[in-house]
């Protein structure tokens, strides 16, 4: 057989055997696409919406938002920290926009990141005692020192699209904190798109 023609057809019945191995009757559990699309808060709340990035260069950065009700941007940051993980770039940006929300005046806040691990580590009740701990620790009692509203949630990636621009903006920054008290063009956009409701298509597992 031609090599090429060899190779194209083990690629195809790998393809699928992995479309085999995936499908629910094997796996038992259900695929479907989901509309999911960013949801303002009810009055009076905000919404702080954070994510972290970590490039193949190994920096690390995180950014976020803050909007009111009606999605108009109340304030935002990127963060430049260097070299870490993932999963602390996503616990910093969490605490960072906490600090920046009560400075802000905000006592009813929605947290929103589409980190899983974070959000799972930030509810668990037991002590942790792995290379987070110290941080985990400062975000918790943060929110219990101070008087307001908080709860903190998961939501898909394609909900947090302008916490992810401001992630990745943060990597063209010098290592600290910017604020940014005005919406950039970039982010702009994605906030119109949200406001106006507009929803992504997205593949979840049950």
């Amino acid at each position: 057989m031609d090599p090429l023609a060899f190779l194209v057809d083990v690629s195809l019945r790998a393809e699928e055997m992995s479309k085999i191995h995936s499908h629910c009757l094997v796996t038992g559990r259900l695929k479907i696409d989901k509309w999911i699309r960013w949801h303002p808060p009810d009055w009076p709340w905000c919404t702080l919406n954070t994510d972290g990035a970590h490039k193949a260069n190994g920096v690390s950065t995180a950014g976020g938002l803050i909007r009111d009700y009606s999605g108009r941007w109340l304030t935002g940051f990127g963060l430049m920290l260097g070299s870490c993980s993932v999963t602390m770039a996503e616990l910093r940006g969490i605490y960072q926009g906490l600090i920046l929300a009560w400075n802000f005046g905000i006592r009813w806040l929605h947290v929103e990141t589409d980190s899983l691990c974070a959000t799972q580590m930030l509810a668990n009740q037991v002590v942790t005692t792995n290379e987070y701990a110290s941080l985990i620790f400062a975000i918790k009692e943060y929110l219990q020192k101070k008087d307001w509203q908080v709860s903190i949630s998961h939501v898909y990636r394609e909900a947090n699209s302008a916490a992810d621009f401001m992630a990745n903006l943060a990597c063209s920054l010098p290592l600290g904190l910017m604020v940014y008290p005005s919406p950039l063009l970039g982010v702009s956009f994605i906030l119109l798109y949200d406001s106006y409701g507009v929803a992504t298509p997205c593949s979840v597992v049950f």
